[in-house]
């Protein structure tokens, strides 16, 4: 039998959503980072949220046009979720968009991503006032639970594996897996990414930022495959609260045929698991084909912007969207 509205609308209103943990995206630092990354001072972007101690807590950075008329969550595809940490119920969600208003009356439109589905879903259910919303799929995430991890795996990515590791072995390949960073596993991380199929990185000093804060809290782990002492494959990963967060990968053109980005995938989920003792592999974002292989199930991320409904043109751009995406459906339907 269906549940009534009232109470479906009540357990919206006090149930929590268990988010990911990501505790680098958590910290300050991050922000701070991406910000400048971004060309944003300290002064251009805010946080809203509830109290340091009060139940419940809740945070998101923001940054908002010169006008106050345009906000944005301060993320971009460095960002793997909202944060520092988003609303986890509809009444939270309502407490967000009161702030908003209130710091920035003259806003009239909010994109927020990437949200995932269970966030999205409290958005939708805290019907907010005032305020219409569209979401558009952006991406996925892939993650995978570590109990049983390697025989849910196929025998043909297993057979690679092993195969592509004999190979390596023959050859004399080793791999160094640590979690410091220093000048030369720095310098050996961009000659083998300058190398590889990758587009040139808009920001090295984001990265080099994200590797040293890793190493200064001990959330990196940083793989490295060599050929007779030359960098063949990096991966970068990033460890908390029972997670392993396969953050940046590449590996040398020249060596493709040998797979070393597979073989050191493998070392490092052998790693992570065997000595942090961690309870999920996450790929993060993106929806590259070979992930499958690798984790257990996808979720949708999403683009959710919010329209300000007694804003003319916010109203205008909010029915023009609406009428757009509707159509987009209609036509793949037919």
């Amino acid at each position: 039998m269906a549940k009534p509205e009232a109470v479906l609308q009540q357990q919206a209103e006090t149930s929590q959503v268990r988010t990911p943990q990501q505790p680098w995206q958590q910290r300050g630092l991050w922000y701070q980072a991406l910000a400048r990354f971004i060309g944003l001072t300290e002064r251009d972007f805010f946080y809203l949220g509830s109290g340091a101690d009060a139940p419940g807590q809740w945070q998101l950075a923001l940054y908002s046009d010169v006008h106050g008329q345009q906000t944005k969550s301060l993320s971009n595809y460095y960002s793997c979720a909202l944060g520092p940490t988003p609303p986890a119920n509809a009444a939270q969600w309502r407490q967000c968009f009161q702030q908003l208003t209130a710091h920035l009356p003259k806003c009239r439109q909010l994109q927020l991503e990437p949200v995932n589905a269970s966030e999205l879903a409290l958005l939708r259910a805290a019907r907010l006032p005032g305020w219409g919303l569209i979401a558009l799929p952006i991406s996925q995430n892939w993650q995978a639970s570590t109990t049983d991890y390697w025989p849910k795996r196929s025998s043909q990515l297993r057979h690679t594996i092993a195969r592509k590791k004999k190979k390596l072995d023959q050859l004399g390949a080793t791999i160094s897996i640590t979690t410091q960073i220093n000048a030369s596993l720095l310098q050996a991380y961009w000659q083998v990414y300058q190398r590889s199929w990758k587009p040139a990185e808009p920001t090295p000093d984001f990265i080099n930022h994200l590797l040293q804060q890793g190493s200064d809290e001990g959330t990196l782990r940083l793989g490295v495959l060599y050929i007779a002492e030359q960098p063949i494959a990096v991966q970068c990963w990033l460890v908390a609260d029972g997670v392993a967060a396969i953050y940046k990968l590449a590996q040398d053109q020249q060596f493709d045929a040998l797979s070393p980005g597979t073989v050191l995938t493998a070392a490092l989920a052998d790693y992570v698991m065997n000595q942090d003792q961690v309870h999920t592999l996450d790929f993060l974002t993106g929806d590259d084909d070979y992930k499958a292989q690798w984790m257990d199930s996808c979720s949708p991320l999403y683009r959710v912007t919010a329209f300000r409904l007694n804003n003319p043109v916010s109203l205008l751009h909010y029915v023009a969207l609406c009428l757009k995406t509707r159509l987009q459906r209609l036509r793949s339907k037919l």
